[in-house]
């Protein structure tokens, strides 16, 4: 018995700030994924490569009152998500682990389940919704549906520095800055499916980020969207990541065959998923 699931990992964050006294995050999935194979064996020994999958495969099946079961399962992943820079590769790992068990055992999937299982393990991307959500990453206490995730384009240039998300969020650091205004124009942006107002509230974000995380080649970016024609700028808010907002693939490409280089970086040229 086993099952099999391909999960998509995000771009960095949309958005990220704090809204009514809670930290809080909006991302998007993207055309980088994980495959989860989770499946029965009398002798596992992949998934103790995956301490966080593994703990979910323990949570979830104890949870669902099969925990005597969790020893007969082993994990396989094999993912083309960059780890540890800010593309949401353990959310979209997680998302596959749980998604195969759905499968395996034939249950439904819960929103509110995954919530409560992903947060006891780490800091969760919003990418566990069906679309652009508002979502407290850090205590799953609260979320707001935003509206249908929107296609658009990103260059996107991953550093070299791996970010561990639970440690960096248990770090003391400067507190994320209100975004009730980036929040705004997130939602306008999405109500109308203008990209441009989407890449400018993400731009907004990340500069807001500063005091927390730096970016070295920030200037550097900025310099290549205008030459581009790019509409803004995404990052990672815990990761070593920053990329280039198009509304047009025609420009991704554009930009690709004249500034897809920077010294140090991989460049990723990525779009959006729309449903």
């Amino acid at each position: 018995m086993e099952a099999v699931t391909k999960y998509p990992g995000s771009c960095g964050e949309i958005i990220q700030g704090n809204y009514n006294g809670t930290d809080m995050l909006v991302s998007c999935p993207v055309n980088l994924y994980t495959t989860v194979k989770v499946l029965e064996s009398k002798y596992p020994v992949n998934r103790y490569k995956y301490k966080k999958s593994s703990s979910l495969l323990d949570n979830v099946l104890r949870r669902w009152g099969y925990g005597s079961l969790s020893g007969t399962f082993d994990i396989e992943i094999n993912s083309s998500i960059p780890v540890g820079k800010g593309f949401a590769g353990s959310t979209a790992d997680l998302c596959g682990v749980y998604i195969c068990l759905l499968k395996l055992f034939h249950k439904k999937f819960d929103i509110q389940e995954v919530i409560e299982e992903f947060i006891k393990i780490e800091p969760t991307d919003s990418i566990i919704f069906p679309e652009m959500t508002l979502f407290d990453y850090k205590q799953g206490k609260s979320y707001e549906a935003l509206g249908p995730y929107k296609k658009f384009y990103i260059l996107a240039f991953e550093g070299s520095r791996v970010v561990d998300t639970i440690a960096f969020n248990n770090k003391k650091l400067p507190p994320l800055l209100p975004m009730d205004d980036v929040l705004e124009l997130l939602k306008d942006g999405i109500r109308t499916s203008d990209i441009s107002k989407i890449a400018l509230a993400s731009t907004w974000s990340i500069e807001r980020n500063f005091a927390r995380l730096s970016y070295d080649i920030y200037d550097l970016i900025k310099s290549i969207m205008v030459k581009t024609g790019g509409l803004g700028i995404i990052g990672a808010h815990s990761g070593d990541m920053l990329g280039i907002i198009f509304d047009d693939k025609e420009r991704l490409l554009y930009a690709r065959s004249v500034s897809n280089t920077i010294p140090g970086y991989i460049p990723h040229y990525i779009e959006t998923l729309d449903n």
